[in-house]
Order: C-alpha cells, then sequence, then structure tokens
C-alpha cells in the first residue's frame, strides 16, 4: 500500500455498523494464524521451549566408526508430559539443507512413552535433529572416525645385523660367508677362536603356558633315567616310555609299555634321561621326543628340574656341533646347488655361535634353568628335527666347515675389541618413504651403539628370489590407536620422522578435536605396539 492511500485511509470514518480498525493490537490474531500455518507447513521451526508447551529432547550426540551404527533417541513432551504414537521426523543435514531420513513413532506406554530411537550408520561425520509441525530438537552431530588404518610396509625382524634373506642373495651371487658377515657387520673381523667342546642346556620345555606332564619316548636304542646326583633308577627299550609329573613334593615318573605301568618312581627333585648312540653312552642311535616341546633330540641328555609348577626339560649339548646341528633359523635347502646359497647356511652358523658363546659366558637363567631358550626368545632350536629334517645334510656341512676340527678352533665375529661380538640377525630389510637398509642397534633396542651394528643400505634382501617380505599390509585398529596414543578417539594417523633404515621413529595421532598426541619410540617398540613383522611401514591409509 502507497503511503498516499495510507493516508486516506486513516482520515476516512468507518461505515455505519463496521467495527473500528485497530493497527496493532487487531493485528495480533491475525498474525498468530499466520505463524500457525507456516509452522504447520515446517518451514519455520518452533523452539523446544515453544509456547504450545512442545519439546523434542535428543540424545547420542558421540564418535563412532563407519562400521558401527550409533543410537540417536529423543523424548517428545508437551508441557512435561510424554507425547505417545507421535510420528516424529529424523533429518539429517545434507548439501547444505535439512533432508528427511526417516521417521519414527513414539512410545505409547511406561518408560518407553513419547520415547522414540533410531539407529544410523553415517559413512562420514553428519548432523542430524528430529522434528514435527511442534518442536525441533537440538542438532546432534555423529562424528565419524576411522574403524582402522592400513599399514602397507615391507621388511621382517628387527632389523640389527644380518638380514637372512640378503645373505641368500649375496651368497648366491658369490660373495662368501666371510664377505657377508662383514657387510652386515661394519668393522667386524672374521676370525677364529678355540673350540673347547663345552656344552650347553638348552631349555625345551617348561614355560608357565606348558603342560605340567609330560612324556619322554625313545625311537631306538635303551635308555637310562637317574637322580640328580647320578644314581640309576630305571633303565629301559624304546618300548617304554617315561611319563614325568610335578607334584608338592617333587618330580615323579612312571614307566609304562603298551599302556601298563612297569615302574612307579617317587618324588626327586631332579631326574636325567641318557640314551644309546650319544656321548653318555655307546650303542644303538635313537631319538627322544619330549611331550609338549617342538623339537626331538638325537644327541647329549635331557635334564629335568621342579620348575614354574612343572617339569622342567633342558637338552645338554656341546654347542660347536651339537648345538649347532639343532639350529632352524634359515632354509637348509639354501645350502643345495639348486639354490646356491651355502655361503648363508655358513654366515648364519657363524652367528649362531656367536649368540650362543654369549649366553653361555653369561650363565644359566633362573627362569628356566638354563642358557638358552630353544625359541626365537633366543634361537630357534629343534635339535634332531632339523639335522634329520629336509636337506639337513647341507646345514651339517655349513656348521661343519665354520670348525676347525685339526687346530681346534671355530670361526667367529669379533667385534672393534677383539671380543666375541654381538650378532644380532633377522629375517629380511625393507623400506619407509625414501630411506631403507638395516638399522643401527640404538635405533631399534635403544642401547649404546655398538660399530659393528650400524645402519647399511641393504639392497640384496629385496633381490632375494622366494622373499616374502618385500611388501605387505597390516592393520592398525582405532582401539590399538587409542591405547597408543591414549585418546578417546583417533581421526588421525601418520608416521612422522624415519630411521635411517626407514622404520619407524615418530607417529603422530589427533582426536575428532584436535588434540595431538606425537609419540617417537624405538623401531622394535613400534614393531610390538603396532603388532607388525616389522617396522618398515611405508603409508598409512585410514580404511572404514
Amino acid at each position: 500500500m502507497s503511503s498516499a492511500t495510507s493516508r486516506a485511509a486513516s482520515r476516512a470514518r468507518p461505515a455505519a455498523g463496521t467495527p473500528p480498525v485497530r493497527t496493532a493490537s487487531g493485528l495480533a490474531p491475525f498474525l498468530a494464524l499466520v505463524l500457525a500455518l507456516l509452522i504447520g507447513t515446517g518451514l519455520f521451526a518452533s523452539p523446544a521451549s515453544a509456547a504450545a508447551g512442545y519439546t523434542l529432547t535428543a540424545s547420542g550426540t558421540s564418535t563412532t566408526t563407519a562400521a558401527v551404527a550409533k543410537t540417536l533417541t529423543v523424548l517428545y513432551q508437551r508441557d512435561g508430559a510424554p507425547v505417545a504414537n507421535a510420528a516424529v521426523s529424523l533429518q539429517r543435514y545434507s548439501n547444505g539443507s535439512w533432508v528427511r531420513d526417516r521417521t519414527v513413532t513414539t512410545g505409547s506406554t511406561g518408560t518407553s512413552a513419547g520415547k522414540a530411537t533410531a539407529s544410523v550408520n553415517p559413512a562420514a561425520t553428519t548432523k542430524y535433529r528430529f522434528k514435527t509441525t511442534q518442536a525441533t530438537s537440538a542438532t546432534l552431530t555423529v562424528t565419524v572416525v576411522p574403524g582402522s588404518w592400513s599399514l602397507a610396509g615391507s621388511g621382517a625382524g628387527h632389523g640389527v645385523g644380518m638380514s637372512q634373506y640378503g645373505a641368500y642373495e649375496m651368497a648366491r651371487t658369490g660373495s662368501t660367508a666371510s664377505d657377508i658377515l662383514r657387510y652386515y657387520y661394519p668393522g667386524a673381523t672374521v676370525s677364529t677362536a678355540n673350540n673347547p667342546w663345552t656344552s650347553i642346556d638348552v631349555h625345551v620345555l617348561g614355560r608357565t603356558s606348558d603342560p605340567t606332564t609330560t612324556t619322554l619316548s625313545l625311537s631306538a636304542g635303551s635308555w637310562r633315567l637317574l637322580d640328580g646326583a647320578g644314581g640309576q633308577l630305571a633303565t629301559g627299550t624304546s618300548a617304554r616310555k617315561i611319563s614325568v609329573a610335578r607334584t608338592t613334593a617333587g618330580l615323579t615318573a612312571r614307566i609304562t609299555e603298551n599302556g601298563t605301568v612297569r615302574q612307579t618312581i617317587g618324588a626327586r627333585p631332579a631326574l636325567q634321561l641318557e640314551w644309546t648312540g650319544t656321548d653318555y653312552w655307546a650303542g644303538t642311535a635313537g631319538t627322544v621326543t619330549v611331550s609338549g616341546a617342538h623339537g626331538s633330540y638325537r644327541h647329549g641328555r635331557l635334564r629335568v628340574t621342579d620348575l614354574n609348577a612343572r617339569p622342567n626339560v633342558v637338552n645338554q649339548v656341546v654347542i660347536n656341533d651339537e648345538y649347532l646341528y639343532g639350529i632352524e633359523e634359515m632354509p637348509a635347502l639354501w645350502g643345495t646347488s639348486a639354490y646356491g646359497g651355502a655361503a648363508a647356511l655358513e654366515a648364519q652358523a657363524i652367528v649362531a655361535r656367536n649368540y650362543a658363546i654369549l649366553d653361555k659366558v653369561e650363565g644359566l637363567k633362573a627362569a628356566c634353568d638354563c642358557h638358552l631358550y630353544d625359541d626365537t626368545s633366543s634361537q630357534n632350536y629343534t635339535g634332531w628335527t632339523r639335522e634329520g629334517g629336509e636337506a639337513g645334510e647341507a646345514w651339517r656341512a655349513a656348521v661343519d666347515a665354520t670348525r676347525q676340527d685339526g687346530a681346534s678352533t671355530v670361526t667367529v665375529v669379533r667385534n672393534a675389541s677383539a671380543g666375541i661380538a654381538e650378532t644380532p640377525y633377522f629375517a629380511s630389510s625393507g623400506h619407509g618413504g625414501a630411506f631403507s637398509g638395516t638399522a643401527g642397534n640404538q635405533d631399534a633396542f635403544g642401547t649404546a651403539p655398538q660399530s659393528h651394528l650400524a645402519h647399511v643400505a641393504d639392497p640384496y634382501s629385496v633381490q632375494a628370489p622366494g622373499n616374502p617380505n618385500t611388501s605387505w599390509t597390516g592393520t592398525l585398529t582405532q582401539a590399538t590407536a587409542k591405547s597408543i596414543f591414549q585418546l578417546g578417539w583417533v581421526r588421525s594417523v601418520a608416521v612422522t620422522e624415519r630411521y635411517s633404515s626407514g622404520q619407524v621413529k615418530t607417529m603422530q595421532a589427533v582426536s575428532p578435536q584436535g588434540t595431538v598426541r606425537t609419540l617417537t619410540d624405538t623401531a622394535e617398540g613400534w614393531r610390538t605396539a603396532l603388532g607388525l613383522q616389522g617396522s618398515w611401514v611405508d603409508t598409512v591409509t585410514a580404511t572404514r
């Protein structure tokens, strides 16, 4: 209406019987009617505290992963009383506007009266709200974080010292055992040491996860059971088995034949088993199996003690032949002419000897009454299973090539101080980012640097035929990431710094709220924390 028309209207007198016009208060009912119509069409949202008394109270704002649905809950009330059997629209914010996701119906009785729920599973962070013609709830935000991260990497093991696949490739291409050792242990020398023909105690059974009883069986020949002082308790042939159990009074034994008990041995603090074909007893050679152990034993003798509330069994064998013959750390087939890697096996025998010598010098470990464990806690030892297994003669020949029996010496690796060098070894080097190769011991273990355990480039590992460690994919779960970085939820993870080997040094995680956690650890610390076969992680990619 123009201003002239307004002025004319204000001067005109109403006709007889026409109600007077009220310009302000008279428009209120009309405006209220218009507002109600707008609300009814959903074009205008009534606040939770609308005059009509209707409220929608929503809950469920939280963080989740795309693979896990989240439940949103709404309570619909009028003047504090639940509104039953009402249709409530769940809306989500998409491309700049609110769109209907679905309709839910409020409950009618008991604790469900006026309540409704909706399960949502958004692929990305999404805003939701509940709405009726009478009220609109507050906005709920469901934050979606990765369910896991895919870790693309390569390599296997701790990365310090000799790469076994690298050694194999060097051997295939003409390097000698000495060449291999001098390359992977820079500054070390390959030398000799006197061979005293000393024995070493190898733990084969008795960890807390091992059984509380065990049975000793001989494949051929004869056996004798002795007490800890060497007194004979029983004897028999391979037809008879010895079952050993631990009691509160000590170790007991039952001698059985075809299931029939032939003899029982009362409690003793220790037992020893000797058999024919060994240095302890001439005659027909046999192999002893120990139920629960992962190897079998042709050489030496077995000593059984009461430790960790179970029989604790060690194989006492001579270091420089009997023990090394049973080391199963590198495929024996590599030493055959078809594979051309005999020099790698020789290098393996030498570093395994160094390892055993150093553990022998340290003395018996109280936890196992042994010098070495038979698994990767020390070196993987399976005894006759290795020596008498596939291509066992190639491995035995490699061990023998590192002994000089005429001079009573053996081949060893010596450090810069001319002492017996620490010679850790591992399966294969990898790469991370622009870096690759072996690790310095200080980077992998956090120990004082040793010059012969420094990082070296390792092009050989990736070139070795049949190396399964040139690429792999690991998984970091949301739960593990939260635990490592001590965050409620983790939005992103990245490698921010690497060691010269390419192994992970520093990782950074960010929470949905923007909290940043940056952690630095040793390469082995990261391998363990991430649960990977190696810590050469090249890329980190978020997944659902």
